[in-house]
């Protein structure tokens, strides 16, 4: 008899959101803070005994602007750490799916590996495995790719771009993400791109139409990485669109496979992080 087993994409799908959540709230309220006049104190501490001086506590008005603009790329390593070591340990969950329904399912022909190996692979080759089971495009794969170079350029290289980073291709480094583009189609077919669409009055209406589009940056080597604020909130949407996709077509492949009864992927609620985050 064949064993039963029940997948429920719930608490799968929350692991990413909450990394998500996570990310989103804590690279605003860094990268606020680094940004606030007058400065935040830096001081840790006050209270630790006399002669335990690290840092000291009165800065010139040179060293607060440095002290800040240091932090945000702290803020925004971090940050783009948890986003991506989050969306690993996602892909981990969904490989772990992958591979009951090929277990239980498949017909021997493809060859898997234990979850337990998947798990220490770095994102990229993640993505080169799942890619054996289920689509992910050649785009998307690229974007994801890109990100994770970002993480380790701010990781190994102070956001500094460095030789491990360029393409030799271009000589650049080229970061990639999604972003939801808006228009509008009208009643005679015209589009009204985003650029043009707001304060506009239409006396007939039109249909807002929403698609997600690749954005590009391109980075010359030695050339810090800045990311503003508004791109990492689209850094933060990418990833959930294409976690959500993958998510969404490992289900098709379980269908697909023979397994019965699994639902959608939930679309996350908007709310803020709490101790209960995975």
């Amino acid at each position: 008899m064949r064993q039963l087993f029940t997948i429920d994409f719930e608490p799968i799908s929350e692991i990413l959101n909450s990394g998500i959540r996570r990310a989103d709230v804590f690279m605003g309220v860094g990268l606020n803070a680094s940004e606030q006049v007058p400065s935040i104190s830096h001081v840790l501490s006050r209270d630790t005994g006399p002669g335990v001086i690290l840092v000291k506590e009165e800065l010139s008005d040179q060293e607060r602007n440095d002290v800040a603009n240091e932090f945000g790329k702290w803020v925004r390593a971090n940050g783009i750490r948890e986003l991506l070591e989050t969306f690993s340990v996602y892909l981990t969950e969904i490989y772990n799916v992958v591979f009951m329904v090929e277990t239980a399912y498949g017909d021997g022909t493809k060859r898997i590996m234990p979850v337990s190996r998947f798990e220490r692979l770095g994102i990229n080759y993640q993505i080169e495995e799942l890619r054996r089971f289920i689509p992910i495009s050649d785009e998307r794969r690229d974007i994801l790719k890109s990100l994770n170079q970002a993480r380790n350029c701010y990781a190994h290289r102070r956001g500094l771009v460095g030789a491990p980073d360029i393409d030799p291709a271009t000589n650049q480094f080229e970061l990639r993400w999604l972003r939801l583009r808006y228009q509008i189609l009208l009643e005679d077919g015209t589009i009204l791109p985003e650029e043009e669409m707001f304060g506009v009055y239409l006396e007939k209406g039109g249909v807002l139409q929403i698609q997600p589009v690749t954005e590009r940056h391109q980075y010359s080597y030695g050339e810090e990485l800045v990311i503003p604020k508004d791109e990492l909130k689209h850094l933060c949407l990418c990833v959930h669109i294409i976690g959500q996709s993958i998510g969404e077509e490992t289900v098709n492949f379980a269908l697909a496979s023979g397994a019965t009864n699994i639902g959608e992927p939930s679309r996350p609620e908007a709310r803020a992080i709490s101790a209960q985050d995975p």
